[in-house]
């Protein structure tokens, strides 16, 4: 988790998350729901496992093509609330979550691992992951199973909201969009982290993160020392500058 207490410690991290960030698709398909353009994930593929996460724009609806799917250089996904149509109560934006642990056809089936979804509550370029939950116990959110055979909108059956024995040892494929009032998060503007992890008893084996942007995150107030700090260098500056002309 990073904490960043100026504006330094922000340049670092937006430098570090331009690097590690990768818009790509996911395999084999969006598999929840036909008319959903496989585009613009942030995928991490360690071995068979791949995970990937994407935010979107939920109102308006986006399209086929993929329109309100808005990446910057560094891979954060941005909206504009002013064109939003959300009813109360509900974020402008969903964010899809996808698993894979067969992805290269050699791994096995969703039960090799366990899942946790964390999302940021913090609003501003801080980060507050208060929300984590399993994708496959959590009864609002739900999700779909399938195979890398099964193809786009034809998830096997119908969408899962509590895990029944058996279902993750069949498929290899979870996935589903998810908006954030359903698990608790905020719904207006801010910046907010959506990160997607699997372990192996208890160990992290993959991990992926994104960020979404709504409008332009609140700053990070300074410490209230920092101003007579600022201060201070200021004028240190300008006794230096008065020495050097005398």
């Amino acid at each position: 988790m990073r904490v960043l207490n100026s504006a330094i410690g922000a340049m670092a991290f937006a430098m570090t998350f331009a690097a590690a960030a990768e818009a790509s698709t996911i395999t084999p398909d969006i598999i929840w729901g036909s008319g959903n353009v496989n585009r613009g994930f942030t995928v991490e593929t360690t071995g068979s496992l791949e995970l990937g996460i994407r935010a979107k724009q939920r109102f308006p609806a986006s399209d086929a093509i993929g329109v309100g799917i808005v990446q910057d250089v560094a891979g954060n996904y941005l909206f504009d609330s002013s064109t939003s149509t959300a009813p109360a109560g509900r974020a402008m934006w969903s964010f899809d979550w996808s698993v894979n642990t067969n992805v290269d056809g050699v791994g096995g089936n969703l039960n090799m691992f366990t899942y946790l979804i964390e999302f940021d509550t913090d609003a501003t370029v801080n980060e507050n992951y208060s929300i984590a939950y399993d994708p496959f116990s959590n009864f609002f959110s739900g999700y779909y199973l399938g195979t890398n055979a099964t193809t786009n909108g034809e998830e096997d059956g119908n969408e899962y909201n509590i895990l029944s024995p058996g279902d993750l040892a069949l498929h290899n494929v979870a996935q589903n969009s998810v908006q954030p009032q359903w698990i608790g998060g905020p719904t207006g503007s801010g910046q907010f982290g959506v990160r997607l992890s699997a372990f192996d008893g208890g160990v992290l084996v993959g991990s992926v993160e994104i960020q979404a942007i709504v409008d332009d995150p609140a700053p990070i107030p300074l410490p209230a020392a920092m101003p007579l700090l600022l201060a201070g260098i200021g004028g240190l500056g300008a006794f230096a500058r008065r020495r050097r002309k005398s």
